[in-house]
């Protein structure tokens, strides 16, 4: 569990998991999945990432929720809503992480997994959530 991971890999394990755990698995089972057939990287890194997010659920859609203009929270994609949770999560609670890089990785995990009109949409609500968060001076 100790596994010396980039960044990239770790933000993409989180993803992995958080998107799973919108289908109703535990941590517990995606573990175990993991150990049998996927060898999926993963840290205590990883880990913060997934706890962070799921504690902080409420409060990372209602943010999402104020800056999605054109599509309701419920009409967002999974892949995308964990992609931008993830994000506004770093930008918020992980001082270590740039607002710049949160949103670029995002981007990235967005081209990846999403179709390739989504990376728009993310890039564009985090951007203007970090606009208010310059502002803010938070």
């Amino acid at each position: 569990m100790s596994e010396k991971l980039k960044r990239h890999e770790v933000r993409e394990g989180a993803f992995l998991e958080l998107y799973q755990m919108m289908f109703g698995q535990t941590l517990e089972d995606i573990d175990e999945l993991n150990a049998e057939a996927f060898d999926m990287a993963k840290n205590e890194q990883t880990d913060e990432i997934v706890k962070g997010v799921t504690e902080h659920d409420r409060e990372l859609c209602e943010i999402i929720s104020k800056y999605s203009k054109s599509r309701s929270i419920s009409r967002i994609a999974k892949v995308n809503l964990v992609i931008l949770k993830i994000a506004i999560y770093e930008m918020k609670y992980c001082e270590k992480v740039p607002d710049a890089a949160a949103i670029n990785e995002a981007v990235e995990l967005a081209k990846k997994y999403s179709q390739k009109s989504d990376s728009g949409f993310i890039n564009g609500i985090l951007n203007s959530y970090m606009r208010e968060l310059n502002e803010s001076g938070e």
